[in-house]
C-alpha cells in the first residue's frame, strides 16, 4: 500500500485536503501507490508528493487523470481548484474533509456533501463493522430528491471487485465503445505491458476479425486539432514502435461527454514532439471514433491483417491458378487452395473475376449493363479496400468511353438486420462508382437475390462473374445462350425500370440511398468532407500489399462535395 504520511492533516490547507482525499480513495481501491502510478502515467515518487499534500497535481488535466484513475466523480477536481482560488479555511470548500479517526466513514460524509453540487453518480468507500470495505454507489441527484441520508446508501453498497471495471476504465472507453458497438470485445492485459487495451473486432460473414493494442490517454482540442496528452514518453514511445497493430487513443471530456479520437500507432510515432516535461501527439478531429471510421477500421484491419496472415500461400496459388485465365469458362472450389482462409478466397476470386470481364468487355457488341451480388456493407467495402478493384472500375469506365449501370439487390431485411457502420461502408462503396460516371440501381424484391454477377449486353451477350456468396472461389463465363442473355437482359431492364434510387443526379440516386438505408445525409456529407482532408491511412494503415485505401479515400471525397441541402 505504500506508507501512510504522519503529518497529513486534512484541516491544514487545500493541499492536504487533497492529498488526504486522493490516499483514502487509492487505499479504498486496493490500489498501492505503484499501481496508481501506473495508472496515471507519472513515477512513483509523484504520487507521494500528491498525497502528502507537499506538490498537488501541476494541471488540471493531471488531477482530471487522477479522478477518473480512481472514480472520485470530479471530487478531486473541486478539491484541487480550491488550490488555485488560494481558499485556506475548509468551510470554504464544498467538500470539507473531517479530521476523525474512521477515514473511510469521514470521507463517505464528505462526498455526501457534495452531491448537491451535480447529478452524476460516483463511487465512495466504506468499512462495514466486519472490516470489509464496500463501495457505495450514490447518485448524487437521486439523494438529493428521496432526502436519504447516508445510512441508506451504505445499505446500497457494493462488494470492491465490483469497482473494477470502473477504476480500471478511468476515460469510460470501454463502456462507450461496447454500447456504441455490442460486437467489439475489449479486455485489460495482465500484465499491461504498456497496452491499455486489447480490442478485439468482430467477426462478419467471411471476415475473420481482428485484433488491436490501445493506449487511451487524455487529450484536449485546440485550433481544430485534437492533443493527445502522454505524461510517461517512455511508456508511450515503446508503445509506438512496436510491430503490432495499435492505434493510440485521445479522449477529450467535453461538458460531461467524453469524445475519443483515434490515430494509427505507426502515423502517431512519426508525430511526438515535447510540450514541457509531457509527450504530445496531435490527431485531425476527422479520426473521432464514430460508426464511419470504425466501419474503416473494422473493415481494413479485417481485410488486411487476414491477407497479411496469408501473403506467402496466396501470391503461390494465384501462380498455380493462372492456367484457368486461359478458358472462357471455369468455375473454381475452395478446394483448389484449401490453406487459405475465406477473405484471401475472396480476394482470389474478386481479382479473377476483375480480370475476366476487362478481357471480355472490349468484345461485347453493345453498351453492357452491370449487375452485382454485394448487399451488405461487409462484402461492399471489398470495392473500397482490395488494391485491385479501384483501378478495375476506372479501367471499366475508360474501355465502355460511356456512363454505365450497375444495379444492387437489397432486401429490406438486409437493410434492418446490418449495423450502421456496415451500412455506411456500402454507401461509401456505390459513391466510389458513382464517382466515375456508374449510374446505380437498387431492387429490394427479393427474388433477385439469387441472380448471379454478370455484364449483359441486352439481347445479345453475356458475361457471367461471380465470387460473392457463391459455393466455389469463382464462377466465369460468355454466353451467347439465348435462356441466360434473356434471364439477365430481363432483371437489368426490371430494376432499370423501377429502381428506388432513380434520380437524374448521382447526388440525387446516393441521397435517395442514403434515405433507404436510413443514413443522415448532412452528416454523411460532414463527415466524409472532414475525413477527405486528411485521408484515412492516419486511422488505419494496411500492411498487406493487397490492400488500399484509394477507394476509401476517393469515395470519401465525392461524398464530401456533395450538396448538403434537400
Amino acid at each position: 500500500m505504500g506508507q501512510r504520511p504522519n503529518l497529513l492533516t486534512p484541516d491544514q490547507s487545500p493541499q492536504h485536503r487533497l492529498g488526504f482525499v486522493i490516499r483514502e480513495l487509492r487505499e479504498a481501491r486496493d490500489l498501492s501507490m505503484r499501481e496508481l502510478a501506473a495508472k496515471t502515467y507519472v513515477s512513483h515518487s509523484k504520487v507521494q508528493r500528491w498525497e502528502s499534500g507537499d506538490r498537488p497535481p501541476k494541471d488540471l488535466a493531471e488531477v482530471e487523470l487522477i479522478d477518473r484513475a480512481l472514480g472520485a466523480g470530479g471530487v478531486l477536481v473541486e478539491l484541487w481548484q480550491s488550490i488555485s482560488r488560494g481558499v485556506s479555511d475548509p468551510r470554504d470548500v464544498s467538500i470539507a474533509v473531517p479530521h476523525v479517526s474512521d477515514t473511510s466513514s469521514a470521507l463517505v460524509t464528505a462526498l455526501s456533501q457534495q452531491a448537491a453540487s451535480d447529478g452524476e453518480g460516483i463511487f465512495v468507500p466504506r468499512r462495514l463493522d466486519d472490516g470489509t470495505v464496500v463501495l457505495v454507489a450514490l447518485n448524487r441527484r437521486a439523494l438529493l430528491r428521496a432526502g436519504a441520508g447516508i445510512g441508506a446508501a451504505v445499505m446500497a453498497g457494493i462488494p470492491m471487485p465490483a469497482f473494477a471495471a470502473v477504476a480500471e476504465d478511468p476515460f469510460g472507453f470501454a463502456e462507450s465503445m461496447t454500447e456504441n458497438w455490442p460486437g467489439l470485445r475489449l479486455s485489460r492485459p495482465a500484465p499491461e505491458f504498456g497496452v491499455d487495451w486489447h480490442a478485439l473486432l468482430p467477426a462478419g460473414r467471411s471476415m475473420l476479425g481482428s485484433q488491436l493494442s490501445l493506449q487511451v490517454h487524455p487529450a484536449r482540442v485546440e485550433a481544430g486539432r485534437v492533443i493527445v496528452c502522454m505524461p510517461d514518453q517512455r511508456r508511450a514511445e515503446e508503445f509506438l514502435a512496436r510491430p503490432h497493430r495499435g492505434l493510440l487513443v485521445g479522449a477529450v471530456d467535453t461538458g460531461g461527454v467524453t469524445k475519443f479520437y483515434a490515430l494509427d500507432a505507426r502515423t502517431a510515432r512519426t508525430k511526438i514532439t515535447r510540450n514541457g516535461g509531457v509527450c504530445e501527439v496531435t490527431a485531425p478531429t476527422a479520426y473521432e471514433l464514430d460508426d464511419l471510421t470504425y466501419g474503416i477500421l473494422w473493415a481494413v484491419s479485417g481485410y488486411d491483417d487476414a491477407l497479411q496472415a496469408d501473403d506467402q500461400a496466396l501470391a503461390e496459388t494465384r501462380s498455380d491458378l493462372k492456367a484457368y485465365e486461359r478458358l472462357s469458362a471455369s468455375a473454381v472450389s475452395r478446394e483448389a487452395a484449401p490453406g487459405l482462409n475465406t477473405v484471401a478466397h475472396m480476394w482470389l476470386g474478386s481479382d479473377f473475376c476483375a480480370r475476366h470481364i476487362l478481357r471480355a468487355l472490349p468484345n461485347l457488341p453493345a453498351l453492357p449493363a452491370f449487375w452485382t451480388r454485394e448487399q451488405r456493407g461487409e462484402e461492399a467495402s471489398a470495392w473500397l479496400i482490395f488494391d485491385h478493384k479501384f483501378p478495375y472500375l476506372r479501367e471499366t469506365t475508360k474501355t465502355l468511353g460511356s456512363a454505365s449501370t450497375r444495379a444492387f439487390c437489397i432486401p429490406e431485411d438486409v437493410v434492418r438486420s446490418s449495423p450502421q457502420h456496415e451500412r455506411i461502408l456500402l454507401f461509401l462503396a456505390v459513391a466510389l462508382m458513382e464517382s466515375l460516371g456508374i449510374h446505380s440501381q437498387f431492387t429490394t424484391d427479393p427474388a433477385y437475390q439469387a441472380v448471379e454477377g454478370f455484364v449483359v449486353a441486352p439481347d445479345k451477350e453475356a458475361v457471367i462473374a461471380n465470387w460473392v456468396r457463391g459455393d466455389g472461389m469463382w464462377h466465369v463465363d460468355v454466353t451467347a445462350r439465348s435462356s441466360i442473355v434473356r434471364e439477365f437482359t430481363i432483371a437489368a431492364r426490371d430494376v432499370d425500370a423501377d429502381s428506388i434510387t432513380a434520380a437524374p443526379t448521382a447526388a440525387g440516386r446516393l441521397r435517395a440511398l442514403a434515405q433507404y438505408l436510413e443514413l443522415p445525409w448532412s452528416w454523411l456529407i460532414e463527415r466524409c468532407g472532414q475525413l477527405a482532408r486528411y485521408g484515412s491511412s492516419g486511422l488505419v494503415q494496411s500492411r498487406s500489399r493487397l490492400v488500399s485505401a484509394a477507394g476509401i479515400d476517393a469515395a470519401c471525397q465525392y461524398v464530401g462535395s456533395l450538396p448538403a441541402d434537400h
